[in-house]
């Protein structure tokens, strides 16, 4: 169903909620202090405010996609905090650990994977759906 314009209702408000969860995201990035227990919830805004967006295109490869992304941006979080900086010049091992600091203290590698998993999860329950309305759709009608 669309409205004048051609934008229908389901998008304008996928629209709007995911720029709401993302607002609400960067606003508390910037109010929690990295010592604060609630500091994973910036980064569960900001990824959680890519739903609305997915639900509005019904595609189920879009979700697992998404999700397989961001379990490996998940991994690749926990590993940051695992590399060697021997090999390193002494500015770029300060410049490594103070982004590393940043990394384990603002952006919590769980999160990523959970959100990710979840995502992937829905993703593969849509993508399954369809595969089975359509060989649903093609068995002859008695």
């Amino acid at each position: 169903m669309t409205e004048k314009g051609g934008i229908s209702r389901r998008t304008k408000l996928g629209t709007i909620l995911s720029t709401v969860l993302w607002v609400i995201g960067f606003i508390l990035l910037f109010v929690i202090k990295p010592d604060n227990p609630l500091v994973f919830l910036s980064d569960t805004f900001l990824l959680i405010g890519f739903w609305p967006l997915l639900f509005v295109w019904r595609a189920g490869w879009t979700w697992l996609v998404f999700g397989l992304l961001n379990i490996f941006i998940g991994f690749f979080l926990e590993l940051a905090k695992f590399l060697p900086t021997d090999s390193m010049n002494p500015s770029m091992q300060a410049a490594y650990e103070q982004a590393k600091t940043h990394i384990i203290s603002m952006h919590p590698a769980l999160v990523w994977m959970f959100i990710g998993a979840a995502s992937a999860l829905f993703g593969l329950v849509r993508i399954g759906i369809t595969i089975w309305r359509y060989l649903n759709s093609r068995k002859p009608r008695a």
